[in-house]
């Protein structure tokens, strides 16, 4: 009995071991399961959570890349494009152009007084109507009693040419021919008389030819319109007219004018000469008659222990020291830094007095043909002349340094021949047979025909020089995009138009006074506004610097910008993907 009561007590515990057994794994089962599950739903919540930071952080990323891009876009382009503008004033270019396309020429007011002129008159206009540069205007009329008057009882043909310019003054630009019929106050051999002034007369039965020919070398020098168009037609020109187109100075407002006198050997020969009052007696006429033509500003130096680097040799001939032509050219070379010269921007002209050394003495300049000039001086094309005043050699007894008194009605009128032939003015040196030039009292002054000539080849030059200038201007600001156009600049640009507009206008009416005004003013005004320091600065700065200056500054801004650019682009994309998967 004992022995199964232990059997069954043994089994009983068995039971409970094995159920308490069962449990324990059951509820250690579910734990882990419990636990298992827990730490699925934990790291479910966690990869959501952190899927989730990511997005927000691409999200955040990519709205301040495109709120950077926005701002560089928005702000920084149109600050950059404001602050880097280049300033532009308004030009005139359709009036420039037209302009340019406009004819220029003279217009010339002619009064023919004669009786029975109907005839005259036709023949005359016709030989007249292929001036180049110039339109005749005749008006034919009887002369007055007054005028029939003065004719009467003149007693000499300068006589009657002051008495009618006094009497009936004629306007600047204009002329009036006068046919004599009274044979006395002209000499049987004289066709043509062109007097002092504006008055021309004119023997009755002339051929109107001649008188043409006479007119058209009054009124315009036959080169003038050659040299205002430069280039190609002075290369048309040959022989002598060529050398005279070209020596001539160029058309400015005002030209300096320097009278220098070399002296190389003070200590031998020490010439005496009052510059001031050559000067005064010679030029000062001249400069005072061409004030409204052109400003000259004269001045005189002496230059001691300078020379010419000549080698003359004896003429056995002519007994004196001959220098050849060929040689003429060398000395300026040598001189010329000699002369010295002084802050101004108008040209300069010089006349050159050289005393020859004793050695060397006398000195005469012999042409092509080895003959000595009558003048003993020589043109320099735009620059000036040389004379050369031979002194003579002092005795053997003689003290030294010899004073010798220096011939300044010579010299000065070899200054102005020069002077004339450079500025040019005018004249009736190529005449023909029978055609006289009445000479002012003074030799220094000038008729007033060559005052008028000389202003119609400045005008017909600055109309020329003008449309260059302005031409080449707007060419200049159309190939060079960055160049700076100033208020000033433009100011500038439209009043040399202007003035341009109303010289042409003035010149083709016969205002030839108001037309050498307004070309002058308009010749400054242009060359004023193309050589204005801001034109300048950038007229050797190609687009080429420019990108180079521009890449490096914003490529490495640029770059990460249009990176960010393409991240915002990616996440828009798949932001609208998902939108369409949920719809």
């Amino acid at each position: 009995m004992q022995k199964e009561s232990k059997s069954s007590s043994k089994s009983k515990e068995g039971l409970q071991d094995d159920g308490t057994q069962k449990e324990s794994k059951s509820s250690s089962k579910s734990k882990e399961e419990l636990q298992n599950n827990g730490k699925q739903k934990e790291s479910k919540s966690s990869s959501k959570s952190s899927s989730k930071s990511r997005d927000g952080l691409q999200d955040g990323g990519a709205w301040a890349a495109a709120g950077f891009a926005v701002v560089l876009v928005v702000v920084g382009v149109p600050v950059w494009w404001c602050t880097t503008t280049v300033y532009r004033a308004p030009l005139p270019y359709s009036t420039i152009d037209d302009f340019a396309g406009q004819p220029n020429y003279h217009a010339v007011g002619v009064k023919l007084i004669l009786k029975n002129s109907l005839v005259f008159s036709t023949d005359l206009e016709k030989n007249l109507k292929n001036t180049k540069g110039v339109k005749f205007h005749i008006s034919a009329r009887s002369p007055l009693r007054e005028e029939h008057n003065i004719i009467s009882s003149a007693t000499s043909i300068d006589d009657l040419d002051e008495k009618l310019t006094t009497q009936f003054p004629l306007a600047t630009g204009e002329l009036a021919l006068y046919v004599l019929s009274k044979t006395d106050l002209l000499d049987p051999d004289e066709n043509v008389v062109v007097g002092k002034n504006r008055i021309i007369f004119i023997n009755a039965g002339v051929e109107s030819k001649l008188v043409a020919s006479v007119l058209k070398s009054v009124v315009l020098d036959p080169l003038a319109k050659k040299r205002a168009e430069g280039g190609r037609a002075l290369q048309e020109l040959k022989g002598t007219h060529r050398k005279e187109a070209m020596r001539q100075i160029p058309t400015e407002p005002g030209y300096d004018v320097t009278l220098t006198l070399m002296v190389p050997e003070p200590h031998v020969i020490l010439p005496q000469w009052d510059a001031e009052k050559a000067v005064s007696d010679y030029l000062n006429p001249l400069v005072e008659q061409l004030r409204e033509v052109a400003h000259l500003s004269v001045r005189s130096q002496v230059l001691y222990m300078s020379g010419l680097k000549v080698a003359p040799k004896w003429s056995s001939i002519y007994h004196h020291y001959a220098l050849p032509h060929e040689q003429l050219p060398l000395t300026i070379n040598d001189i010329e830094a000699k002369l010295g010269s002084y802050v101004s921007t108008r040209p300069a002209l010089h006349f050159v007095i050289y005393i020859p050394r004793e050695n060397q003495s006398p000195l005469h300049i012999h042409t092509a043909s080895d003959k000595p000039l009558s003048t003993n001086s020589f043109l320099v094309p735009r620059w000036g002349g040389v004379l050369i005043h031979n002194c003579g050699k002092p005795s053997a007894n003689a003290s030294l340094p010899q004073r010798v008194a220096l011939d300044s009605h010579w010299i000065m009128n070899v200054v102005l021949s020069h002077l004339h032939k450079l500025l040019p003015i005018p004249s009736l040196l190529d005449r023909e047979e029978g055609v006289r030039e009445l000479l002012p009292d003074f030799s220094s002054e000038l008729a007033l025909w060559k005052v008028d000539g000389l202003a119609r080849a400045r005008v017909t030059s600055y109309l020329n020089n003008i449309r260059i200038t302005l031409q080449s201007l707007c060419e200049l600001v159309g190939e060079i995009s960055n160049m700076v156009i100033s208020d000033e600049v433009g100011a500038w640009v439209w009043g040399a138009v202007e003035e341009w507009g109303e010289c042409g206008t003035a010149a083709r009416e016969g205002r030839l006074k108001e037309a050498t005004i307004y070309c002058s003013r308009s010749f400054a005004q242009a060359d004023a506004a193309f050589f204005h320091p801001s034109m300048l600065a950038l007229l050797y700065f190609p687009d080429n610097q420019k990108y180079a200056i521009y890449v490096p500054l914003f490529l490495p801004v640029s770059i990460p910008v249009i990176l960010s650019l393409r991240m915002v682009f990616k996440l828009f994309r798949k932001e609208k993907t998902v939108i369409e998967k949920e719809n």
